[in-house]
Protein backbone atom coordinates (compact mmCIF):
# COMPACT_ATOMS: atom_id res chain seq x y z
CA UNK A 1 0.00 0.00 0.00
CA UNK A 2 2.84 2.58 1.01
CA UNK A 3 4.24 1.45 -2.65
CA UNK A 4 0.88 4.08 -4.30
CA UNK A 5 1.78 6.86 -1.45
CA UNK A 6 5.37 6.86 -2.57
CA UNK A 7 6.62 7.77 -6.12
CA UNK A 8 9.48 5.47 -7.13
CA UNK A 9 12.50 7.88 -6.81
CA UNK A 10 11.52 9.27 -3.27
CA UNK A 11 10.98 5.18 -1.62
CA UNK A 12 15.10 4.45 -1.93
CA UNK A 13 15.34 8.04 -0.53
CA UNK A 14 12.89 7.37 2.26
CA UNK A 15 14.76 3.89 2.47
CA UNK A 16 18.22 5.51 2.77
CA UNK A 17 17.73 7.51 4.98
CA UNK A 18 15.78 5.13 7.34
CA UNK A 19 19.24 2.62 6.93
CA UNK A 20 21.37 5.86 8.10
CA UNK A 21 19.04 6.79 11.21
CA UNK A 22 19.18 2.62 12.49
CA UNK A 23 23.12 2.77 11.68
CA UNK A 24 23.64 5.91 13.51
CA UNK A 25 21.80 5.41 16.55
CA UNK A 26 23.24 1.90 17.17
CA UNK A 27 25.65 2.07 20.18
CA UNK A 28 29.04 0.53 18.65
CA UNK A 29 28.55 3.27 15.85
CA UNK A 30 28.50 6.05 18.17
CA UNK A 31 31.22 8.27 19.46
CA UNK A 32 31.95 8.28 22.71
CA UNK A 33 34.67 9.80 25.08
CA UNK A 34 37.03 8.50 27.12
CA UNK A 35 38.70 9.54 30.14
CA UNK A 36 41.82 9.00 31.78
CA UNK A 37 42.73 10.05 35.75
CA UNK A 38 46.06 10.10 37.16
CA UNK A 39 45.54 10.09 40.97
CA UNK A 40 47.67 11.51 43.52
CA UNK A 41 47.77 8.51 46.35
CA UNK A 42 51.34 8.88 47.44
CA UNK A 43 52.15 9.15 51.39
CA UNK A 44 52.85 12.14 52.98
CA UNK A 45 52.27 15.45 51.35
CA UNK A 46 54.01 15.20 48.48
CA UNK A 47 53.38 17.21 45.25
CA UNK A 48 52.69 14.71 42.17
CA UNK A 49 54.10 16.54 38.50
CA UNK A 50 52.14 14.86 35.87
CA UNK A 51 52.87 15.51 31.96
CA UNK A 52 50.67 13.89 29.92
CA UNK A 53 50.42 14.12 25.94
CA UNK A 54 49.41 12.65 22.73
CA UNK A 55 51.05 13.01 19.15
CA UNK A 56 48.25 15.50 18.63
CA UNK A 57 46.76 17.32 21.94
CA UNK A 58 49.28 18.51 24.80
CA UNK A 59 47.65 18.37 28.48
CA UNK A 60 50.28 20.33 29.70
CA UNK A 61 52.26 19.91 33.09
CA UNK A 62 50.56 20.13 36.39
CA UNK A 63 50.94 19.47 39.70
CA UNK A 64 48.43 17.27 41.41
CA UNK A 65 47.84 17.60 45.39
CA UNK A 66 47.27 14.45 47.76
CA UNK A 67 43.97 13.03 46.55
CA UNK A 68 43.55 14.95 43.87
CA UNK A 69 43.38 13.85 40.05
CA UNK A 70 44.40 15.38 36.44
CA UNK A 71 42.22 13.87 33.85
CA UNK A 72 41.24 14.53 30.37
CA UNK A 73 38.32 13.75 27.44
CA UNK A 74 39.34 12.56 24.52
CA UNK A 75 37.53 10.21 21.78
CA UNK A 76 39.33 7.27 20.96
CA UNK A 77 40.46 5.59 18.02
CA UNK A 78 42.69 2.64 17.61
CA UNK A 79 45.23 4.52 17.06
CA UNK A 80 45.31 6.64 20.34
CA UNK A 81 47.97 7.04 22.43
CA UNK A 82 48.59 9.29 25.37
CA UNK A 83 51.90 8.74 27.53
CA UNK A 84 52.84 10.41 30.93
CA UNK A 85 55.49 11.22 32.33
CA UNK A 86 55.70 11.79 36.22
CA UNK A 87 58.09 13.05 39.02
CA UNK A 88 57.62 13.21 42.59
CA UNK A 89 61.25 14.30 44.77
CA UNK A 90 64.04 12.45 43.31
CA UNK A 91 62.22 9.44 41.21
CA UNK A 92 60.70 9.25 37.48
CA UNK A 93 58.47 7.39 35.48
CA UNK A 94 56.86 7.23 32.19
CA UNK A 95 54.38 5.10 30.98
CA UNK A 96 51.66 4.82 28.09
CA UNK A 97 48.15 6.08 30.18
CA UNK A 98 45.97 4.95 26.81
CA UNK A 99 46.88 2.71 24.29
CA UNK A 100 44.08 2.63 21.33
CA UNK A 101 45.48 -1.08 20.53
CA UNK A 102 45.50 -2.60 23.87
CA UNK A 103 42.75 -0.74 25.27
CA UNK A 104 39.05 -2.57 25.67
CA UNK A 105 36.45 -1.23 23.41
CA UNK A 106 34.21 -1.38 27.00
CA UNK A 107 37.17 0.86 28.73
CA UNK A 108 35.68 4.25 28.93
CA UNK A 109 37.47 5.22 32.31
CA UNK A 110 41.14 4.80 32.67
CA UNK A 111 42.48 5.47 36.38
CA UNK A 112 46.17 5.14 37.38
CA UNK A 113 47.12 5.84 40.62
CA UNK A 114 50.25 7.18 41.60
CA UNK A 115 51.93 5.35 45.29
CA UNK A 116 54.86 5.13 46.88
CA UNK A 117 55.89 2.12 44.75
CA UNK A 118 54.71 3.11 41.41
CA UNK A 119 51.86 3.84 39.28
CA UNK A 120 49.65 1.45 39.41
CA UNK A 121 46.43 0.80 36.54
CA UNK A 122 43.11 0.56 38.40
CA UNK A 123 40.02 -1.67 37.72
CA UNK A 124 36.21 0.35 38.21
CA UNK A 125 36.32 -0.61 41.90
CA UNK A 126 39.86 0.76 42.31
CA UNK A 127 41.69 -2.45 42.91
CA UNK A 128 44.87 -2.75 41.05
CA UNK A 129 45.29 -4.93 37.74
CA UNK A 130 48.94 -6.26 38.76
CA UNK A 131 50.10 -6.65 35.24
CA UNK A 132 49.86 -2.64 34.92
CA UNK A 133 51.98 -1.29 37.25
CA UNK A 134 54.90 0.29 36.37
CA UNK A 135 57.71 1.20 39.35
CA UNK A 136 59.84 4.40 39.45
CA UNK A 137 63.05 5.22 38.37
CA UNK A 138 65.58 6.99 40.77
CA UNK A 139 67.48 10.07 39.74
CA UNK A 140 70.67 8.86 41.61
Amino acid sequence: MWRLLIPSKSRVAVLAAAFIILIAAHPSTQLSTSTVYVENELSGNKKLIVHCRSKDDDVGAQAVDIGAALHWGFTPYEGTLFWCKLAVEDRRLSFDAYNGKKADIRCRDVRWAARDDGVHLLNSDGTEIESYRKEWKHLF
